[in-house]
């Protein structure tokens, strides 16, 4: 059963299981740190300038795994569907969407990783930065994970309806 089974199908297998996986914890993370972490940070600063400093430290090496983990896999994952023969137009299409919308993900980390996370205050929250934040912050991480999760379930479809064909 398993012999059947080449070294370049478990290659792809393995990228696609590290790839969900990555994209999922750094998603996820991304969920309960704009959902949670941050509104709590924004009634209780005091109280969360104690602990968010540990909380921080675990989920920037949970995100450093995951990140890892989403680029070298989505690497191979990308090589191996665009030198098959089943990559169509569309299919193509929605995959540029995904990998810029990725890649500004990435780029967003990196930016909020240069500016370090501070709990704001409640002036900043409820003013213009706070909005600002929420477009080009966590929240941001959160909604274009989302789209992202979104494409690839479209991209999944594109592919199996390009095989029936």
């Amino acid at each position: 059963m398993f012999g059947d089974i080449s070294a370049a199908d478990w290659l792809i297998l393995v990228a696609r299981w590290a790839h969900i996986t990555g994209a999922l914890a750094w998603v996820g993370g991304s969920i309960f740190f704009a959902l949670v972490l941050r509104p709590v940070s924004s009634a209780q600063p005091d109280a969360m300038r104690a602990v968010i400093g540990p909380i921080g430290a675990v989920y920037r090496e949970i995100v450093d795994i995951s990140v890892a983990a989403v680029l070298v896999s989505g690497i191979v994952l990308m090589f191996d569907r665009l030198t098959g023969n089943d990559a169509t137009v569309a299919w193509v299409a929605v995959f540029a969407v995904k990998l810029t919308i990725a890649l500004w993900m990435f780029y967003l980390v990196w930016r909020l990783r240069q500016a370090g996370y501070r709990p704001p205050t409640a002036q900043e929250a409820s003013g213009v930065l706070g909005r600002v934040s929420w477009l080009l912050g966590y929240n941001a991480l959160v909604l274009f994970g989302v789209i992202v999760f979104f494409l690839a379930t479209l991209l999944r479809e594109l592919f199996e309806k390009s095989l029936a064909a």
